[in-house]
């Protein structure tokens, strides 16, 4: 059996008729330690050194949330890839589909808490600016969307045929009018990743950033 096309797209998530490959980085051999990120961090604080209070408190809240958006991506990425083997678009399992995009928006929802607190970090610094049309704005404005569907279907942000505020496309992940590609998704995992392996050992931040705190 097979649907009609416009079908799938107005009542299942946009796109889904023809959403029939993805090609999404895996960074699990880049970083090892991503499991154990957080374990590091309380042995490592415990038995060497530890950022000041607040620093300390801001931190762990990084740490914490970069393994969460880690594991999130890699378990969206196993869905996807899982749904998309041997699926039939005009037929999709649409409870496998369902699966991968739960496992994005986690993944877009971590990415935006460790975000905002890089910036608090980064002394104010912003990972990026209002509508400056970067990969971290565009991320971060597709977790706004996640988190605040109804306000963009009252403001008519969302079409009337946009059923979800996440939905799977070829090249990445999409919302309303916006979207972020797999190897952007990627990138920016790679980033909060590697200061999540700075912050994992405060001995070490220390020593080489000269970092007081």
């Amino acid at each position: 059996m097979q649907w009609n096309p416009d079908i799938l797209n107005s009542l299942v998530a946009p796109g889904i008729s023809t959403f029939t490959t993805a090609e999404i980085p895996d960074l699990s051999s880049e970083f090892p330690q991503a499991d154990w990120w957080i374990t590091n961090h309380f042995l490592n604080t415990v038995l060497r050194a530890r950022f000041r209070d607040r620093w300390r408190q801001v931190v762990l809240g990084f740490v914490r949330r970069a393994q969460n958006a880690f594991a999130a991506y890699h378990d969206a990425r196993t869905l996807t890839l899982e749904y998309l083997d041997g699926n039939d678009p005009l037929n999709p399992r649409v409870r496998k589909y369902y699966a991968s995009v739960s496992a994005w928006e986690d993944f877009v929802l971590q990415v935006s808490m460790a975000i905002e607190l890089f910036n608090w970090l980064n002394g104010g610094g912003l990972a990026f600016r209002r509508n400056d049309g970067s990969k971290e704005q565009r991320l971060y404005s597709i977790a706004n969307h996640v988190k605040h569907t109804s306000k963009c279907v009252d403001s008519g942000q969302c079409q009337e045929s946009q059923s979800t505020p996440v939905w799977l496309a070829n090249s990445g992940i999409a919302s309303f009018g916006v979207s972020v590609s797999y190897a952007e998704a990627s990138g920016i995992l790679r980033d909060v990743a590697k200061l999540a392996e700075t912050f994992q050992d405060p001995y070490k931040f220390r020593r080489e950033s000269g970092n007081a705190d």
